[in-house]
């Protein structure tokens, strides 16, 4: 269906067309929205596309194939332009097999501009006064059919995207910097997708869980785990099962009985009667946890600092200082503590073994190389 602001495409002869279209482009830009928000197996719903002219919005829930736009986007002569491309790229790879690259990140290239808004909004709003109406970004995408709020929406996150790349390229051109977005541009492309796996630990995350006591938290642990398994069987996010909240006030009051199940906050006369019986399930199985068996918080494990190594690492930090003020980046962006403190440990060996420093950038080594020695030393 062609409409003023996009086409929409939803069955394999406009898909055709579309290919074919945006096969003779030189960069394109690409956005997807996805159902993460409300599904626990979440999917990749709709996929913007746009030669800079026209806005495709290809349903690919509606779609038998996908692989005319799967060779387009896999064309190695058309750049692909994303802003924040890491979760577009892993679901593209995800569900379709689409490989994005060479690519451009815009939010990428905004960083090592030194920019304060990387947001897309904010860097559209300061380059050419384009507002941006973030009103549907946490809709369900999995529901059809689409309403035009919401195809306007997701025509609005590509319209302007390749000609934000042409003056971002130019600015990392002058500033000599577009080798380094493209060292950066190339690991998102090739980032691979890892399976989701549940790791019942994780109920350490839950805002107040590491100030409770042990067999409280055993309780926890369980609901956590009771409310995944609800989730997935349920294919909802598992918030719409349960709140954090919510379980951190069970794991505290441990009700024995239905009826103790009155009062606590964010569980809802809906939420008690579809899981009130999984619920005290979950709290009978924490209470049965045995001393020996009771969680306890984790520890990470702090790389004992050596005073070899705190001195580099006192003087790399204050080259960072130095060299983001003089470069106009942010620290974290120029060099991330996570490498600083590998740097830090392995000393002088470092430049000689850069593939085992987190973070060492071909073109971060080329920064820190003529200083290496007295930093490292």
């Amino acid at each position: 269906m062609v409409h003023a602001a996009y086409v929409w495409v939803d069955d394999d002869r406009d898909l055709d067309r579309a290919a074919q279209r945006l096969s003779k482009a030189s960069a394109l830009a690409v956005d997807t929205e996805a159902d993460s928000f409300y599904h626990y197996h979440h999917k990749c719903c709709l996929i913007q596309i746009s030669d800079g002219e026209t806005v495709y919005l290809v349903d690919p829930l509606a779609l038998r194939r996908l692989e005319p736009l799967g060779e387009v986007l896999g064309a190695q002569r058309i750049v692909k332009v994303l802003h924040a491309a890491e979760q577009d790229v892993l679901y593209l790879r995800r569900d379709f097999g689409f490989h994005l690259e060479p690519l451009f990140d815009t939010m990428i290239g905004s960083q090592l501009l030194g920019k304060t808004g990387i947001g897309l909004a904010s860097l559209l709003f300061a380059y050419f006064g384009v507002k941006l109406d973030k009103g549907s970004q946490r809709d369900d995408w999995s529901r059809r059919p689409l309403n035009e709020r919401q195809r306007a929406y997701a025509s609005e996150d590509v319209r302007h995207l390749i000609r934000l790349r042409d003056v971002l390229k130019d600015e990392l051109t002058t500033l000599g910097r577009l080798a380094w977005a493209e060292e950066e541009f190339s690991l998102v492309a090739r980032r691979a997708w890892e399976p989701r796996v549940f790791d019942p630990d994780m109920f350490w995350s839950i805002k107040g869980a590491r100030d409770l006591p042990p067999q409280e938290a055993a309780v926890l642990r369980e609901l956590y785990a009771m409310r995944d398994r609800r989730a997935r069987e349920a294919d909802l996010s598992p918030f719409r099962i349960i709140s954090d909240e919510a379980l951190l006030a069970l794991a505290k009051k441990m009700p024995a009985g239905s009826s103790d199940l009155n009062g606590v906050r964010g569980l809802t006369p809906l939420v008690r009667r579809r899981i009130g019986s999984d619920v005290l399930e979950a709290v009978r199985a924490g209470l049965l946890v045995t001393e020996a068996d009771l969680p306890a918080p984790p520890r990470g494990r702090p790389r004992k600092k050596t005073s070899a190594m705190q001195n580099r690492l006192e003087r790399l930090r204050e080259w960072r200082k130095t060299r983001a003020a003089e470069l106009g980046l942010d620290p974290g962006v120029l060099f991330p503590q996570s490498t600083l403190e590998a740097l830090a440990a392995v000393g002088p060996q470092a430049l000689e073994r850069p593939g085992e420093i987190p973070g060492l950038r071909a073109w971060r080594l080329g920064l820190i190389r003529l200083d290496a020695h007295r930093l490292l030393g």
